[in-house]
C-alpha cells in the first residue's frame, strides 16, 4: 500500500517533501490510508499527481516532463521514477491521460474508443486450467499460493531490510556524532582545525587505523603531544659571536712583567725597604710639582727633593708602571666582554628546546666565571709587580693554561639556536603530523568505545540475510509472472469484446431510469478484431455533452475494471476529478457507481460479506484514491462506505509549487462551499498569511464575491432583491463600504475591463482590510451566527475584542 511520496520535480510540483507538508494537528506525519479523497481546486496539481501513479500503470513518463524525479514510499519499499515496473497489485488509474488514450473520439468525431475484452462465454476446460493456474498464484488475503508466499517473503525482506537500515542508522549516526556533532564532534574540535571534516573523512581515518593497526595513545604522550601543537611559530634567532680567548696573550704579558729588572739610579733605603711607602711617595709627586712646601704637613720640602725622588723613580720604572696600568686595564675589559656573553632568552626557543637551552646556559656561566679567576690572577701578578716595582720574580705561567669551556658552550648554544631555527621551517609539517597522530589515536579510542568491528560484522550479517531474501523474493516474483502470463494466455481464449460493451452499457442505465446512449461493439470487416462506436438510440452519438462524454468515459472506466487483465485481482485505483467543470448534472450517478461497485465491501453468492483471513471486509480495491474539485461532490465522497482507515487531503499551489496536506477541519467536518469560502477569507485577514497562503490572496477576489451572494441570499432570499440592493442591506447602506467592496471583488474576479491589474502585483493589505471589513459587518449583523462560523472553521476571532 503506498504511504507517501516525494516529488522533487515533476509538473506543478517542485521540491515537496512528503514529511514537511504533510502533518496532523498534533504534529504527527500523515500517511495514505486504504481509501483517500483528495480535494483541490482546479490546476492546485490533482491531474499531475494522478499522473504519477498512472507512469507505473503504464511504464512510461508523459511526454514533455522534463528531469521529473519523484518517489513513492509503500509498505515494502519504494517506486521511483527509474522504477516504472514494479512488482505488487496492479494499478488502474482515471484521468484525462486514460481518456485520451482510450477515448478519443469523444474529442475526436475521427477518433477511436479501444475496444478491449472481459471473461466472455464458458468453457471447462479452459476454466479449469485457468482455476488450476489461480491456485497456484494464491491470494494475498487469504495468504494461500504463490502470491501469499510472494508478499510474505516481501514482508521478510522489508523487515530485515528495516533491521539493516535501523542498525546502518544508529552506527551512522554514531559515526555523524562522532565527525559533526556538537560540541565533542571532530569537526569542531579546534586541535585538530579541521573545520570541513565530515564522516567521508572519518571513514577514511578509521580505515587508515585498521590498515595500519594504530592504537590510541596514552595520556602522558597525548597530553606532550597536545603541548606541542600549540606552539606557534617564533622569530628566527641570530647566531652567537664567536669568541676567542685572550687568557694565553694576558699570560704571557704578566709573566714578562713580574720578570722585567730595573734598579734606581740613587735609590733611596727607606722606599726600597717599604713598598707602601714608595707608592705613596709616587702618587704624592705629582701633587708637590712647583711647590715648596708639604701639602700634608706644610713643611718646606728641600730644594733637592724633586731631583732626589726622580733619580729613585727612574723612566724605566714608571715605564713598567704604565704597562701594568694598561695590563690591568686590558684584563678589566676582557672581563666585560666574558660577562656579556649570554644566551638568548628561554621564551625565544620552542619548548622542546627549552632544557637542553638551559644546560648549555649553566655550562655558559661555569666556563665564565672559570674565566674571570683566570683574569683574577693575571691582574694579581701584575698589581703585586706595581706595589713592588723594583721587586723583579721569573714565572713559567702567571696561572695555568687551559680551555675555559666558554667557546665551547657557546658552540653548544648556537647548534640549539641552528636547531629552532629549522624547527621554524618544519613547524608546519610537524604540527600537521602531530594533528593526524592525536586524531588517529582519537579515531581508534571511539571504534574501541562503541564496538565498531562487532558492530560492521552484525550489519554485513543481516545484509546477506537480507540479500538471500531478496534472491527467493525475486525467484517468486519470476515464477509469478510466468504464471500471470500463462493466466493471461489462457483467460484470451475466453476474451468477449462484446461483452466489455455490454459491460458498459450496463454501467451507463445503472440506476439511472433510462438513456439513450450506449457502446456498440463491432467486428471490423475481414479481420478478428472489435471497433466500439457510441450509439445514440440507432445512430452514432456526435458532439456529445460534457457531462455525456465524463459519464460514458467514467462507465467505460468501470467496466475496464473487470477487463481480462485485471479481473481476478486487487488494483490500487486511483480516480481523477470524474466530474466536469461544466456539468455537474450527473454527481449523484458518478457517486452511486463509485459506492456499488468500487468502495463496497464484496459479498458472497449467500449476500453476507466476505471477511479475509484477519476478518475484515474484503474490498475490490487494495487502496483507493478520489480527487475533486467539486464541493458538492466532495460531500457525496464522505458518505463512501468506509473501510478501517480513511485519509482526506487537501491539494493546493502557492506561486512556486503545488503542495499536499492534511485537508483543513472544516472541510473534514462540513459539506458546504460557503464554510470553505468563509475559511479562505478569515485567512485573509492577516497579510503575513499572504507567504504561506499566497492562492488565498490571489482568489480572493472571487471567493468574497461567492460568499457574499451565497450568504447575503439566504439572508435576504426575495426575489426582488438584487444582489447590489442585498449589499447595500448588509452594509447599512454605506454606499461608499458598497462600492469599496464591489470595486475590489471586481477587479479581483474580471480582468477584462480591469487589464492593468493583471500587470501589478496584488496588494494584500488592501485585500486584509476589506475581508476585516466584511467580517466585521457579519459580526455586527449576528454575532451568534459570526461565533458559529468561527466555530465550523476552528479558527480565533481576528477581530479586535
Amino acid at each position: 500500500m503506498i504511504e507517501k511520496l516525494d516529488i522533487a520535480n515533476f509538473g506543478s510540483f517542485d521540491g515537496f517533501q512528503w514529511d514537511t507538508n504533510v502533518r496532523e494537528p498534533q504534529g504527527a506525519v500523515g500517511r495514505f490510508q486504504k481509501l483517500n479523497i483528495i480535494y483541490g481546486r482546479n490546476y492546485s496539481g490533482k491531474t499531475t499527481l494522478s499522473r504519477i501513479l498512472r507512469s507505473f500503470e503504464v511504464g512510461q513518463i508523459p511526454a514533455r516532463y522534463d528531469n521529473p524525479s519523484f518517489q513513492i514510499k509503500t509498505a515494502n519499499g519504494q517506486w521511483t521514477q527509474a522504477q516504472l515496473s514494479v512488482q505488487g497489485p496492479p494499478i488502474r488509474v482515471y484521468n484525462k491521460d486514460f481518456v485520451e488514450a482510450n477515448l478519443a473520439f469523444l474529442r475526436d468525431d475521427q477518433g477511436h474508443i479501444q475496444p478491449f475484452a472481459v471473461l466472455g462465454a464458458q468453457n471447462k476446460e479452459v476454466e479449469q486450467e485457468i482455476e488450476k493456474v489461480r491456485a497456484l498464484l494464491g491470494s494475498k488475503d487469504s495468504d494461500t499460493g504463490l502470491r501469499g508466499a510472494f508478499f510474505k517473503k516481501q514482508t521478510e525482506e522489508a523487515n530485515a531490510r528495516t533491521v539493516v537500515a535501523q542498525k546502518t542508522e544508529a552506527l551512522n549516526k554514531k559515526l555523524f556524532e562522532k565527525a559533526n556533532g556538537k560540541p565533542g564532534g571532530i569537526k569542531h574540535n579546534t586541535l585538530y582545525n579541521n573545520p570541513y571534516y565530515d564522516v567521508r573523512n572519518l571513514n577514511a581515518d578509521i580505515a587508515r587505523v585498521q590498515s595500519h593497526k594504530i592504537a590510541a595513545l596514552d595520556e602522558a604522550t597525548r597530553v606532550e603531544s597536545i603541548a606541542r601543537l600549540t606552539e606557534k611559530p617564533l622569530k628566527d634567532i641570530g647566531p652567537l659571536a664567536t669568541f676567542t680567548s685572550s687568557l694565553s696573550a694576558l699570560n704571557q704579558r704578566a709573566v714578562a712583567i713580574a720578570a722585567e729588572k730595573i734598579q734606581p739610579s740613587a735609590p733611596l733605603q727607606d722606599l726600597l725597604a717599604s713598598a707602601v711607602l714608595a707608592n705613596w711617595v709616587r702618587d704624592g709627586r705629582s701633587l708637590h710639582v712647583n711647590r715648596d712646601c708639604c701639602a700634608f704637613c706644610r713643611q718646606p720640602l728641600p730644594a733637592d727633593l724633586t731631583e732626589t725622588l726622580d733619580k729613585h723613580f727612574s723612566e724605566e720604572s714608571e715605564k713598567l708602571q704604565d704597562r701594568i696600568q694598561r695590563f690591568l686595564q686590558d684584563c678589566e675589559s676582557e672581563r666585560a666582554r666574558v660577562r656579556s656573553l649570554t644566551l638568548p632568552e628561554q621564551g625565544r626557543f620552542y619548548s622542546s628546546f627549552h632544557a637542553k637551552r638551559d644546560e648549555a646556559e649553566e655550562r655558559l656561566d661555569s666556563a665564565k666565571k672559570a674565566y674571570e679567576r683566570a683574569l683574577d690572577a693575571l691582574a694579581k701578578v701584575a698589581r703585586e709587580r706595581s706595589e713592588n716595582i723594583f721587586s723583579a720574580h721569573e714565572l713559567t705561567e702567571a696561572v695555568p693554561d687551559s680551555d675555559s669551556g666558554i667557546e665551547a658552550a657557546l658552540n653548544e648554544g648556537n647548534e640549539l639556536i641552528r636547531l629552532s631555527n629549522e624547527h621554524t621551517i618544519q613547524i608546519g609539517a610537524n604540527q600537521k603530523q602531530l594533528r593526524d597522530e592525536l586524531r588517529l589515536s582519537e579515531v581508534a579510542a571511539f571504534m574501541t568505545a562503541i564496538g565498531l568491528d562487532e558492530a560492521k560484522a552484525d550489519i554485513d550479517q543481516h545484509q546477506r540475510k537480507f540479500e538471500a531474501l531478496t534472491k527467493e523474493r525475486e525467484a517468486l516474483e519470476v515464477e509469478g509472472k510466468k504464471l500471470r502470463v500463462t493466466l493471461e494466455a489462457l483467460q484470451a481464449q475466453l476474451r468477449d469484446e462484446k461483452r466489455g460493451a455490454e459491460r458498459v452499457n450496463g454501467y451507463l442505465n445503472h440506476s439511472l431510469g433510462g438513456t439513450s446512449l450506449r457502446l456498440l461493439a463491432e467486428e471490423e470487416e475481414g479481420k478478428a478484431t472489435y471497433r466500439f462506436r457510441i450509439m445514440r438510440g440507432e445512430q452514432e452519438a456526435f458532439n456529445l455533452s460534457e457531462g455525456e462524454c465524463s459519464l460514458v468515459a467514467f462507465c467505460y472506466y468501470l467496466a475496464r475494471l473487470d477487463d481480462v487483465q485485471t479481473h481476478g485481482t486487487k488494483p490500487i485505483i486511483y480516480i481523477d476529478d470524474p466530474i466536469s467543470s461544466l456539468d455537474s448534472n450527473h454527481i449523484f450517478f458518478i457517486f452511486s457507481l463509485i459506492e456499488s461497485f468500487i468502495a463496497r465491501p464484496l459479498v458472497g453468492s449467500d449476500g453476507t460479506d466476505l471477511k479475509d483471513a484477519a476478518g475484515k471486509p474484503v474490498h475490490r480495491y487494495e487502496q483507493l484514491f478520489i480527487s475533486t474539485h467539486n464541493l458538492d461532490f466532495l460531500k457525496y465522497l464522505k458518505r463512501l462506505t468506509p473501510p478501517e482507515q480513511v485519509g482526506k487531503f487537501l491539494i493546493s499551489r502557492t506561486a512556486t509549487s503545488s503542495s499536499i496536506s492534511i485537508m483543513p477541519r472544516y472541510l473534514k467536518s462540513y459539506i458546504t462551499e460557503l464554510n470553505y469560502l468563509f475559511a479562505e477569507i478569515h485567512t485573509c485577514t492577516d497579510d503575513a498569511n499572504s507567504a504561506a497562503s499566497y492562492h488565498s490572496f490571489y482568489n480572493f477576489g472571487n471567493n468574497l464575491r461567492k460568499f457574499l451572494e451565497a450568504f447575503l441570499f439566504f439572508k435576504y432570499p426575495s426575489a426582488t432583491v438584487t444582489n447590489d440592493k442585498r449589499l447595500r442591506l448588509f452594509f447599512g447602506h454605506d454606499t461608499s463600504a458598497v462600492a469599496f467592496v464591489t470595486r475590489l471583488t471586481n477587479e479581483h474576479s474580471h480582468l477584462e475591463e480591469f487589464v492593468d491589474r493583471g500587470m501589478v502585483p496584488i496588494d494584500c493589505a488592501e485585500i486584509a482590510r476589506t475581508a476585516k471589513f466584511v467580517l466585521a459587518a457579519m459580526k455586527a449583523k449576528d454575532l451568534d451566527q459570526y461565533q458559529h462560523f468561527l466555530s465550523s472553521i476552528n479558527a480565533a476571532d481576528p477581530l479586535p475584542a
